[in-house]
């Protein structure tokens, strides 16, 4: 008997160009895969996780949702900026401790962003929010958790396409090789704790 297929597993933002080359590879491996739109599952608002999370409870939560708006802090826009911090880091603490109730036994999947790790100018509130889920899995790790943060450097998405139209995107990770190395940390391949940052450059090099 496959055990993979009594195994459940929930991706946030699920409609994404990422989440669904995840979903297709969890599902080819017998995983049973739920991935909500923003309308079905709101990771800001407690009420539509709870909802979902009790009908669904998973054994793996990856979180996916994101939100990105480049802008300087020297012309912040204030409800903009509290969107990056509401998706990207309450967003991600939400889910999981909700999730934590429901499974105490819970594994979690962070996708974060290379930008936890490099600055760029008019990215203050995207690169800060990914920093803090890189933390936050290393202290999800050190209080016992199964954790893992993967991040995608640049990668081939919509969300990406409607940031920089005119990049090459010859020159962009693939987010079904992306989602590969997702799978390897759904499979329990890296220590909980652990931050992966997956670049086009260095993606065949993790999957081998």
């Amino acid at each position: 008997m496959n055990t993979k297929m009594n195994k459940k597993v929930l991706i946030t933002g699920g409609k994404g160009d990422i989440a669904q080359a995840l979903k297709k590879l969890l599902e080819d491996e017998g995983y049973m895969v739920m991935a909500p739109s923003r309308t079905e599952l709101d990771v800001t608002d407690w009420n539509s996780i709870e909802t979902v999370i009790k009908e669904f409870v998973p054994d793996i939560l990856v979180n996916n949702a994101g939100y990105v708006v480049p802008q300087s802090v020297k012309q912040m826009d204030l409800e903009n900026t509290k969107r990056h911090f509401d998706i990207n880091v309450c967003g991600t603490f939400y889910c999981t401790g909700i999730a934590l109730k429901y499974n105490p036994n819970l594994q979690i999947v962070n996708i974060g962003s290379a930008a936890a790790i490099e600055s760029h100018a008019t990215w203050s509130e995207y690169c800060a929010s990914k920093s803090a889920i890189v933390m936050a899995t290393k202290c999800w790790a050190e209080d016992g958790l199964n954790a893992v943060v993967i991040s995608p450097g640049r990668t081939r998405t919509k969300m990406r396409k409607s940031l920089f139209p005119d990049e090459d995107q010859n020159t962009l990770l693939d987010p079904v090789d992306f989602a590969k190395v997702v799978m390897k940390a759904v499979r329990g391949e890296y220590p909980s704790g652990t931050h992966i940052v997956v670049r086009k450059q260095n993606v065949q090099d993790l999957l081998n």
